[in-house]
């Protein structure tokens, strides 16, 4: 069920609010959490019912793990566990990529599975595994199931993130006593919601035929000329963005309309002025899951600038096959670690940055202008597509055929919406709880500021409006696939 769809906005949406509400006025809170469990169940089973057997798999087995150890030591338990968790994805997720591979190189034959991906399998193992850590670490506590199966399926953050920590949200379901102004919570969690769908419907569903028509040239061995490889990958920096971020909004705006508060994932992170920058402020609570989960563990930059160049690039490498079961995922990570891994080097060969002041705007384009080159291998279908698209911005194909005008109109809008307004958190700062901005609140940028007014009402009314009569065909969001 897609967040844009007309039966989610009117008719799952509405009455899951009615009962939540409804069941904390008069049955009370545990009961409250018990039916807002079920609501999510409801919504991961309604695209396949047979996977919701799985994810009520990953629950209950998490949660014995859990018990086991807060109970009876983190050995052999956490092990275990994290091994269950990645055996679940590898099967699912990885199974045919490592058979397909080791047909290749070794020559067999071996029959692939060709399993269906369930959907948001990334997300919620990586809950999982945090989880169990953070168990063993103690720094969360097991609590009840109902309570554990809320913190994984939890419908707005379920399909794709934010990846939250149990501790994050505990003491939010543990809260019996919470006293929540309806108003404030329906109103500030509208007002997110709408912004985010707004980025989704009306930015990023209208960008993706511009981004996919030098990618779809490519893909078919045609030759693309720099016009249609640069407008192409533009369109596709921005539209992965808007579709990401814009379900992240969403889920932060739906999460606060039943009195929640989740991380931040977006902070205008084309304004980064580095790759390192980047990634504080893009998919932030996957860096962070990265960061502490994988990073740290590895050593971090405790044993010296080489081990830590390494570590980071082991780290994005890793990322980059989270997000998908193919090479070119592996490439997209792999030039984020280099990229990390010379920003460092940078910073501690030049403490004041590469730029002397009066060039400092160039570290921004830089840093975009790599993203983007990186985003092509991650959007494209083969290393001869990625190729392809690279020689054609490099200029090697020529100009080619005009693309028109409609894709630089959509780039420029699109640069004006990035660069000239601040993105959603910084927007409606004055409102979100420390819990939402999670370290976010040094890099807020200037500008327009949403506040609570009747004129204010209208236009988020208005913005509603127009994304809804845009939704009639419904576009899935680009981080479902992973």
């Amino acid at each position: 069920m897609l967040f844009n769809s007309i039966e989610f906005l009117f008719l799952f949406l509405p009455v899951t609010l009615v009962i939540y509400y409804t069941a904390r006025r008069f049955g009370g809170h545990q009961a409250a959490l018990a039916l807002l469990t079920l609501a999510s169940l409801v919504f991961y089973g309604w695209w396949n019912a047979s996977y919701l057997a799985l994810l009520l798999s990953s629950i209950i087995v998490n949660h014995g793990f859990g018990m086991a150890i807060r109970h009876r030591g983190s050995q052999p338990w956490l092990a275990i566990g994290i091994v269950f968790n990645l055996a679940l994805i590898g099967v699912y997720k990885y199974a045919d990529f490592f058979v397909a591979n080791t047909n290749a190189v070794s020559g067999l034959d071996l029959p692939l599975a060709h399993l269906a991906l369930p959907l948001a399998i990334s997300f919620f193992t990586f809950q999982q595994i945090s989880y169990l850590v953070d168990v063993a670490r103690n720094h969360a506590s097991p609590g009840s199931l109902v309570k554990h199966a809320l913190f994984v399926s939890f419908f707005p953050q379920l399909i794709a993130g934010p990846i939250i920590r149990h501790r994050e949200i505990a003491d939010q379901f543990d809260d019996a006593k919470r006293k929540d102004k309806l108003s404030d919570n329906l109103g500030i969690g509208f007002t997110i919601f709408a912004l985010g769908l707004a980025k989704k419907v009306l930015l990023a569903d209208n960008l993706e035929p511009f981004a996919s028509s030098g990618f779809d040239i490519a893909a078919h061995g045609g030759e693309v000329g720099a016009l249609a490889a640069w407008t192409s990958a533009l369109c596709y920096a921005f539209q992965i963005f808007f579709d990401f971020s814009g379900y992240s909004d969403m889920a932060l705006g739906l999460a606060r309309m039943f009195g929640f508060h989740i991380p931040a994932n977006f902070n205008a992170p084309y304004r980064a002025t580095s790759v390192v920058d980047f990634w504080r402020r893009w998919h932030i609570t996957l860096s962070r899951f990265l960061r502490d989960y994988l990073y740290i563990p590895l050593g971090g930059n405790r044993k010296g600038e080489t081990r830590r160049w390494v570590n980071l690039f082991i780290v994005m490498l890793l990322g980059g096959l989270w997000h998908g079961a193919a090479w070119t995922f592996v490439v997209w990570g792999g030039l984020h670690g280099l990229g990390l891994a010379w920003c460092h080097w940078i910073d501690s060969k030049f403490p004041g940055g590469l730029f002397p002041k009066p060039l400092k705007f160039l570290a921004p384009l830089l840093t975009f202008a790599f993203v983007t080159f990186a985003w092509v291998f991650f959007r494209a279908d083969s290393f001869a597509a990625a190729s392809t698209m690279l020689a054609g911005m490099a200029g090697l194909n020529g100009l080619g055929e005009n693309v028109g005008d409609e894709p630089f109109i959509a780039i420029i809008v699109s640069l004006a919406i990035i660069w000239g307004l601040p993105d959603t958190i910084s927007a409606v700062s004055r409102y979100l709880d420390p819990r939402t901005l999670a370290g976010q609140e040094n890099n807020l940028q200037k500008g327009w500021r949403w506040s609570a007014s009747t004129t204010s009402a209208i236009l988020i009314a208005s913005l509603f409006f127009i994304a809804i009569i845009n939704s009639w065909t419904v576009a899935e969001f680009i981080y479902y696939r992973f």
